[in-house]
């Protein structure tokens, strides 16, 4: 057990600590003993994992005798496997440098299409912007539109571009936070018997209970009825709609079939094999997005290629069909890089990469 790519392995596993007893006494003495190795393992140690984001709810099923599902993937694994995935980078990163990504313009602004004006950017229009005649304030990525009591009649259209994300308190109180590539059509009035939102992409909500006017949110091929609740949506594929309830009560209806969900539940829409289904979630999984984090779960490669469009704003495709059936694993920073992001995935699955001169990023 001396060869270069058993010490490193040895090392990551350490740090992520997954080692066991034996190995990590011969490793120890291995540190002490030989000069190289022991500067090797200062600089693998050196390197930063992210901490957790702040404690989510993660008692999945609330009955003790099905506690097996209490924690599907508890944060520990998920950081251990950022550990490895991050020290595998490294080590790719100095045998062989990073390609450079051509990335091709994108719109990188959040944009708000009001009924009957000019679509405003509200990425600059820091502080506050004009919407019938009213000032509304639009900071730290938040636009207030419950600051006023009366605005405009009519459909609006809010527009998160890829690699964003932004809130907006509506204003019946409330507050929806969209997620990167989403899409929400709403409106602005507050007297009508209903309050609904139509959705295409992800958004974490939080509504204002308020008993006798019902929160519809309409998605494709389901609607979700709210009577007030916080919850997470995932419609980015139109053909597997996931809602994840945190807390109060909701109802999620696809064609003829209804479920009734409770906290740490989720219901599921499967438009191909025509299901609507509850299991337990995990709330790292579905969640941590909202704290710049994103959780990769035995993630299929052809789903990694929409989270790059989605992460990136990068076309990505795969060269060879067979190619979708590798999995990743991490939990990555919002800010990590495209070059760290691939050459993890190259590391770790064995595929890799190249760009063409349109910028679409191949996978082969």
């Amino acid at each position: 057990m001396n060869s270069a790519e058993e010490i490193y392995r040895l090392m990551t596993e350490k740090i992520a600590g997954l080692i066991s007893a034996t190995d990590d006494q011969w490793l120890e003495d291995l540190i002490e003993s030989d000069p190289e190795v022991r500067e090797k393992w200062i600089q693998l140690s050196a390197i930063q994992v992210p901490p957790p984001p702040d404690p989510w709810i993660e008692i999945i099923d609330f009955k003790p005798r099905r506690s097996i599902y209490r924690r599907i993937l508890p944060w520990a694994a998920a950081a251990a496997v950022l550990a490895l995935v991050s020290l595998t980078a490294w080590k790719w990163n100095f045998l062989f440098p990073p390609k450079p990504a051509p990335i091709a313009k994108i719109n990188t602004d959040v944009l708000l299409q009001v009924a009957g004006q000019p679509t405003i950017n509200l990425s600059q229009s820091s502080g506050a912007v004009t919407i019938g005649g009213h000032s509304i304030p639009n900071k730290n990525n938040t636009l207030f539109l419950n600051a006023v009591d009366q605005l405009p009649e009519g459909m609006n259209t809010l527009i998160v571009p890829p690699g964003k994300s932004y809130e907006v308190a509506l204003p019946d109180g409330s507050v929806v936070n969209l997620n990167a590539s989403t899409r929400m059509d709403f409106s602005f009035a507050t007297t009508v018997p209903g309050r609904e939102i139509t959705l295409n992409g992800e958004a974490y909500l939080k509504i204002a209970r308020q008993p006798n006017r019902p929160f519809l949110v309409h998605l494709p091929n389901s609607t979700v009825e709210v009577l007030g609740t916080s919850f997470n949506i995932n419609s980015y594929d139109s053909s597997m709609v996931k809602v994840s309830l945190v807390d109060g009560k909701v109802r999620m209806k696809a064609g003829k079939k209804t479920v009734t969900m409770k906290p740490g539940q989720q219901a599921i829409f499967n438009k191909q094999a025509a299901t609507l289904d509850t299991q337990p979630f995990n709330a790292t999984v579905e969640l941590s997005w909202q704290k710049g984090l994103y959780c990769f779960s035995n993630t299929h490669l052809d789903e990694i290629c929409q989270s790059v469009f989605r992460w990136y704003g990068v076309k990505a495709v795969l060269d060879k069909p067979e190619l979708a059936s590798r999995t990743f694993t991490g939990l990555l920073d919002k800010s990590t890089s495209m070059s760290f992001f691939l050459e993890g995935i190259k590391a770790t699955t064995g595929t890799d990469y190249y760009f063409t001169a349109d910028s679409t990023l191949h996978f082969k």
